[in-house]
């Protein structure tokens, strides 16, 4: 099979989880229905609702040496109980507050005049474009369609009707049905805080506002105001041609399309209130920037075969549609992702919405959504340009971060928050989530920073965002660490998210190992910035803060330790793999001995088979968190371990997908686009892998992939993967370097190994191409 553009799916969607997305990275559509009445939900990236309030994070300060002492004498109840009282003083009364939801702007809606005769029912994407259409046709042959075109580079979104017989009908804009989600926490509808007009129909537009009526919020809300950033309403506006005959009605416009005459419709959305980002530099289209990679596994499924049957086909075991499923989830997910990353990375949700309930509030969640979903294959698909949206995010609330470091630790430089929306304060958090106790936010965000760089080799970037990160959270990192008899250092309090060790009964601890992994990280990082930027820094302060941190260990059930004080017990039987951060990105020596490498893998084959155990969502399922078989591939893939890693990533694509090509956050379960993000990931570090200096091809492919291809692959080192093919003899590669990428490697030179071989690439000359003979003997058995 030839790489996937497109799709199609022979099923409606009922409700707008099941609806065909559409993008511009800033503006997005939702498409659901039936013949009778379909409906696209218009959203905005900005349009989160201040309706929770921007409290500053507790001051925990005044008692985290307290909370301290008794989480290192391993008594949490204890530290959860001073976490509370003290945080009630600043008026937390134990309730979560939830970050801000990002909700739909308005809905409209196409209502032809019936009855609606209909004989087939067809849905089609087109991932180069963007655009997505429904289409049916009566048993006489009269065909209809209703479609979105995005345009990423004018910034514009349209609905495009077509019928080749003609038909009146009605066009209705409104503030939309709240159509509650599957999994919504929390359950409040938001509606109630706003204040919608009604729609009008005036100077050739359809037009509804609609606003945030602040007399409906709390006191607690309006007393802790929100971010300058948030947005207190929107216009939407959808222009409707003079040639349709527009008459006002009910809800909005009657229309009359021509027979066998394609209509346009532009939506607008104008937001008011709040600072609405800067456009973003690039002005790449969205077929230029899907088109920069793709994946071809020779699955022999042809195009004509439904997304549907795919699926279907794909879940009773037939090994070619497994193949075909993961083409299609590889395509699928850049397509989404592109499609919902504009001035701002894509949400839980991308920047598609059908409910004023959205779970988790659609917000961005860091401690693993955004990094191994929303932005985790930005850069290694061959589009690391859209990485710097997540940094500008990101760059909004610096202030919020100091404030956070001081007021939760006492610290300097910055403390991140386990998630944000329009203002970046840690108040959100419980005794059984501790949120703002989660260190490592500001680590995650520099390590993906430099590997954009290093893809890149831009300096410029490096200095606007990785420096002053750098800078903030070794501050933060180096003031909060504390010294034990020995002069080894420890972090507490410490979380691993959102896991509670097997012996304890709330999540604090002392040393998870992610904290102490991203910080070790941090400080090898910082100094490497620094020295590319001229910068002043106290290397042997970094460098000795860096092996102070304890050492990784193996727990005492075989397994990679999820927290390195012994005192707290491993706990499996979770979703999230947090203790794996040392196996996701560059080696870190630290965790590269034999043990602690088999350690790793044991987690990982431990972690796959609880899943396995009860392989549905809901209820009593454990078909759930789609990220956090991204952080199981990642680490398989990088240990060698290619069946680990492929029960990873066909899992996803065959379960967490659904045949509008969106995938979902548990199996067939909440639209979520964390997959979307993460599953090319774990596919390319399967296939190409990258060190300083070093190139891997195919450190981990499974037996049932035989033959195929994937293109447009971005390593450390500015090297371009151009092309990488791959079959029973052997595989070809075509490498090449990104212009202007010297700052990040030291010379032209480069190290590629692969089936058993290692050669030295010239590739100061320009690109070459290069031909790897199998050699079975020589291939190392997974995880050695």
């Amino acid at each position: 099979m030839s790489d996937r553009s497109g799709f199609w799916s022979s099923s409606a969607a009922l409700d707008w989880e099941h609806g065909l997305v559409a993008g511009t990275g800033s503006l997005g559509a939702v498409l659901s229905g039936t013949p009778g009445r379909h409906v696209v939900h218009v959203c905005h990236e900005e349009f989160f609702l201040p309706v929770n309030s921007a409290i500053a994070a507790p001051r925990i300060s005044t008692a985290i040496g307290d909370v301290r002492d008794a989480l290192v004498a391993a008594d949490t109840d204890a530290a959860a109980e001073i976490t509370s009282r003290t945080a009630a003083k600043d008026g937390y009364d134990g309730r979560l507050i939830w970050t801000d939801p990002f909700v739909p702007v308005a809905a409209l809606s196409w209502t032809p005049d019936g009855p609606i005769e209909e004989s087939t029912y067809r849905r089609v994407g087109d991932f180069t474009t963007g655009r997505v259409e429904v289409e049916w046709c009566t048993e006489s042959g009269e065909r209809s369609s209703i479609a979105l075109i995005p345009d990423r580079t004018a910034g514009s979104l349209a609905l495009e009707l077509f019928s080749t017989h003609g038909v009146d009908g009605v066009l209705s804009l409104d503030f939309g049905p709240d159509e509650a989600g599957t999994g919504d926490y929390p359950s409040t509808d938001y509606g109630v805080f706003l204040a919608p007009s009604e729609p009008v129909f005036e100077r050739g537009s359809l037009m509804i506002d609609v606003d945030v009526d602040a007399e409906r919020l709390s006191p607690f809300v309006r007393e802790h105001a929100p971010s300058p950033w948030q947005p207190t309403g929107a216009r939407v506006e959808v222009a409707v041609p003079a040639d349709l005959d527009p008459l006002p009605a009910d809800g909005g416009v009657r229309v009359r399309l021509p027979a066998g005459a394609t209509v346009s419709l532009p939506i607008r959305v104008e937001l008011s209130g709040g600072l609405v980002g800067p456009t973003p530099s690039s002005t790449a289209s969205h077929a230029s920037l899907f088109e920069a990679s793709s994946l071809d596994l020779h699955s022999d499924v042809d195009d004509s075969v439904s997304y549907d049957a795919v699926l279907e086909s794909a879940r009773a075991g037939d090994a070619d549609s497994v193949r075909a499923a993961l083409e299609l989830a590889f395509a699928a997910g850049r397509h989404t992702i592109i499609s919902s990353t504009g001035v701002l990375p894509p949400t839980l949700v991308g920047i598609w919405q059908g409910t004023r309930r959205p779970a988790w509030s659609g917000d961005w969640t860091q401690n693993g959504n955004v990094q191994h979903g929303g932005v985790a294959s930005l850069v290694a698909s061959g589009t690391p340009e859209l990485f710097t949206s997540y940094l500008r995010a990101i760059f909004r609330h610096v202030e919020d971060y100091a404030e956070n470091a001081e007021r939760v630790f006492g610290g300097e430089g910055w403390l991140l928050p386990a998630r944000f929306d329009s203002h970046g304060r840690s108040n959100h958090f419980a005794t059984a989530y501790p949120h703002l106790y989660w260190m490592a936010g500001g680590a995650w965000v520099l390590r993906l920073a430099w590997d954009q760089f290093c893809a890149t080799g831009d300096l410029e970037t490096l200095r606007e965002y990785a420096w002053p990160l750098a800078r903030n959270v070794m501050a933060f990192a180096t003031s909060v660490a504390f010294a034990d008899d020995t002069g080894a250092l420890h972090l507490a309090p410490s979380y691993s998210p959102e896991n509670t060790p097997a012996n304890r009964t709330n999540p604090l601890a002392v040393d998870a190992t992610m904290d102490v992994a991203a910080f070790r990280d941090a400080a090898r990082l910082g100094i490497r910035i620094a020295d590319l930027l001229g910068e002043d820094v106290d290397r042997a302060a970094w460098e000795s803060f860096a092996d102070r941190l304890p050492p990784f260990r193996v727990a005492d059930d075989g397994t990679f330790a999820e927290w390195l004080d012994p005192a707290y017990d491993e706990q499996l039987a979770h979703r999230h793999v947090s203790q794996l951060y040392p196996f996701w990105y560059e080696e870190d020596p630290a965790a590269q001995t034999p043990e602690l490498r088999a350690a790793a893998l044991e987690t990982i084959r431990r972690k796959l088979d609880w899943r396995d155990e009860r392989p549905w969502a809901g209820r009593d399922g454990r078909q759930e968190m789609a990220f956090g078989l991204v952080g199981l591939g990642l680490a398989a893939a990088r240990l060698g371990d290619a069946e680990a890693a492929v029960r990873c990533v066909e899992s996803l694509a065959r379960d967490f997908w659904r045949p509008n090509a969106v995938s979902t956050h548990d199996g067939d379960s909440i639209f979520n686009v964390d997959a979307s993000g993460g599953l090319p990931a774990v596919v390319i570090e399967m296939l190409v892998q990258s060190q300083p200096g070093s190139l891997a091809l195919l450190p981990a492919l499974p037996a049932s992939w035989p033959s195929g291809s994937i293109r447009g692959v971005r390593a450390r080192g500015g090297v371009v993967i151009d092309e990488l093919t791959w079959d029973a003899d052997g595989a070809t590669v075509s490498l090449a370097l990104v212009a202007g990428s010297d700052a990040a490697r030291h010379g032209d030179v480069i190290s590629v190994s692969g089936l058993g071989g290692i050669h030295s690439v010239d590739l100061s000359s320009g690109p070459r191409t290069l031909r790897l003979e199998r050699i079975p003997e020589a291939v190392p058995a997974p995880g050695n």
